[in-house]
């Protein structure tokens, strides 16, 4: 609980079957849940064969924007129903707003409304942004200087970093935090309406991360593990909803046939 609110967290996944494209299935799945075990489910089955046009790079936008879509609905369900304080999200919560821009806005607007802060953990931190400090300009020349490498090992186990002059993600605020043993820093991006709220979410989130673990929330790798979509999970929603006969034809390489 969190002044007297709930605490949840969002995530999706997808899998699909081993054919060949446009010969596959993809499945999608999305869990937003309480840590009081209140739950919220968004899926969806989609294959590349029911459209009139597509490629892989079409099918690829298209999985990420069902897959975002997903936890926001999933996540908007969710607020609608609990009385939620703090709803963590996988990822940085701007890829939201581009792969999912509607789902996205409707989501925000019901958090500002309801006074949900949302939050989106980031664990693989890929942005370059501190070389565009005249401090770090020395860097500038090497390839791939990631905030997460000059950061590594610096900040002590529950410090927040939190710089001005890199802000550049429209309506959001980014911050850098230690939450564990664990030398690699973790990002979180919470609303611009919600920036007075930065250091109790962080304290929050120090509480919500084992000490000892890898600076990840336990709650948000919890909904991970139980949303995910496994191979074994595919095969048997194929074998259970799929005619053999549709199998054949649409699913199976010819391949497996091989009698070695």
């Amino acid at each position: 609980m969190v002044d007297g609110q709930e605490v949840a967290a969002v995530d999706g996944s997808v899998n699909q079957t081993k054919g060949e494209y446009p010969h596959v299935l993809y499945f999608f799945q999305a869990l937003a849940k309480t840590t009081t075990g209140h739950q919220c489910m968004s899926a969806e089955v989609y294959t590349p064969l029911m459209e009139m046009e597509n490629n892989e790079q079409t099918t690829a936008q298209m999985r990420s924007h069902m897959l975002a879509k997903h936890e926001l609905e999933a996540a908007y369900k969710l607020i609608d129903e609990r009385r939620i304080r703090l709803l963590l999200m996988d990822g940085a919560l701007y890829h939201y707003r581009i792969d999912a821009p509607n789902e996205w806005e409707k989501l925000r607007q019901k958090a500002l409304k309801e006074d949900v802060l949302l939050v989106g953990v980031s664990e693989e931190i890929t942005t370059e942004n501190l070389v565009k400090l005249s401090e770090f300009s020395s860097y500038e020349r090497y390839p791939h200087t990631y905030d997460r490498d000059l950061l590594f090992g610096v900040l002590k186990q529950g410090e927040l970093l939190y710089i001005e002059e890199i802000q550049h993600k429209a309506g959001l605020q980014s911050v850098w935090v230690r939450l564990s043993t664990d030398p690699a820093i973790t990002g979180f991006d919470i609303l611009m309406e919600q920036a007075e709220y930065r250091d109790r979410i962080a304290e929050v989130l120090l509480t919500l991360t084992p000490k000892d673990g890898r600076g990840i929330p336990l709650w948000l790798d919890m909904i991970d593990r139980e949303v995910r979509v496994t191979d074994a999970l595919v095969e048997a929603m194929v074998e259970q909803y799929i005619h053999p006969q549709l199998k054949q034809r649409f699913f199976t390489k010819k391949r497996t046939s091989r009698p070695y």
